[in-house]
């Protein structure tokens, strides 16, 4: 019984998208690049100037970030972020929910058709690293992070 316990609670810390852990350097510009070019996404993105950063999501500690962004007409997005340390990436990963979040209540409104493309958008963190994707297909971003962390 303990051993179908503990299985049990070490899948569930292992599913977690706000934890994990990776030692490997990442491109995080080449790779929100590589998601906006192969993920299936219905509006264009394009990358958003580093200054427009903090302006859109609340998320202090990172040393390296890139986002990108629709038109306005989807709430598609890839925000891609490296933290000083692995607790500032759990912080900031907890921030990137809170961001969907506050994208659902936005778009409840004026683009309800939106929200369950943000209830399905993939928000995690490997290591030092925090990755939102908001897209037509979450399984492919979810491939692509799970192939580069």
């Amino acid at each position: 019984m303990k051993k179908t316990w503990l299985a049990a609670l070490t899948a569930a810390l292992l599913l977690t998208s706000c934890s994990g852990n990776t030692t490997k350097d990442v491109d995080i510009d080449a790779l929100a690049e590589q998601i906006v070019q192969t993920v299936a996404f219905d509006d264009t993105l394009e990358a958003i100037d580093d200054s427009m950063i903090p302006m859109l999501y609340d998320i202090d500690g990172y040393t390296d970030a890139v986002l990108y962004k629709g038109s306005g007409a989807t709430a598609e997005e890839v925000a891609l972020f490296k933290m000083e340390s692995v607790s500032d990436a759990e912080t900031a990963c907890e921030g990137a929910k809170a961001h969907i979040q506050s994208q659902i209540d936005a778009y409840e409104s004026y683009m309800p058709d939106e929200v369950s493309r943000l209830e399905d958008a993939v928000v995690r963190q490997d290591g030092t690293y925090v990755s939102i994707v908001v897209s037509a297909d979450s399984d492919a971003a979810q491939k692509l992070l799970d192939d580069s962390f």
